[in-house]
């Protein structure tokens, strides 16, 4: 009993060290796609996961890691949205917040594990899918505020639901990367091609999102007062 919990205190260390991109025994940075190929370590030449359930075992904490960051975004952004629901753009900002939250807390982790080209097209295929789905939540979210049965509950659901979705989507696509990771399969080239269609979306959503912001504004008045106080007021 006594000789057994150090050694899982120390293989959840050195499990802790590659998911952080780091070699388990020096503690220098990794080059991405080293443990998930089981390859070693450049500097001091200490084996990462040679063996394929040892691999395996590091894809599962990658997943159930990224789980509990992400149901925290949720709970975050629903315990704001019930307090400031029924202003203008501020369940907009708590979903953008919440989107950075992921963003730093899932995918950087997660990019770690990559090697450099799966990475840049991991990186930039989330980034963009990211700003089309932030930019489409944001007209959803600020219509509901011109309807008048969607009071501040309603506007709550939805922020947590589509926080819920985005993170989902997101740790889906990412453990789907760090499998095929780790079974070294090369970037297929759909995957490059793919970018060129979000970036094309990303400027027709954002598009469409300014001008469904603009047009809610000024329905409420905002806009056009905002318009009216900076005009020199006129002479008798």
């Amino acid at each position: 009993m006594t000789s057994s919990s150090p050694l899982a205190v120390r293989e959840e260390h050195e499990l802790a060290l590659l998911l952080s991109g780091r070699c388990r025994r020096c503690a220098e940075r990794l080059p991405g796609g080293t443990a998930l190929r089981g390859r070693n370590c450049p500097r001091c030449g200490e084996a990462t996961l040679p063996s394929t359930t040892d691999r395996m075992v590091l894809h599962e904490l990658q997943g159930s890691q990224s789980a509990v960051r992400l149901w925290l975004a949720v709970a975050a952004v629903t315990a704001g949205a019930l307090v400031a629901s029924w202003f203008p753009l501020i369940n907009s900002v708590l979903l953008a917040g919440a989107l950075v939250w992921i963003r730093f807390t899932i995918v950087k982790p997660g990019l770690r594990l990559l090697t450099p080209r799966r990475r840049i097209v991991t990186r930039w295929t989330l980034r963009l899918a990211t700003g089309c789905f932030l930019a489409l939540s944001i007209i959803v979210l600020e219509l509901l505020t011109l309807v008048p049965g969607a009071g501040a509950l309603v506007k709550t659901v939805v922020s947590a639901i589509e926080v819920a979705v985005a993170g989902v989507a997101t740790r889906r696509y990412l453990s789907w990367q760090v499998g095929r990771e780790g079974r070294g399969e090369p970037v297929a080239l759909w995957e490059m091609a793919l970018l060129v269609f979000w970036a094309a979306a990303l400027l027709a959503v954002v598009a469409g999102m300014v001008t469904v912001v603009l047009w809610i504004l000024g329905k409420l008045g905002l806009l056009q007062g905002q318009v009216l106080g900076v005009m020199p007021e006129g002479r008798p």
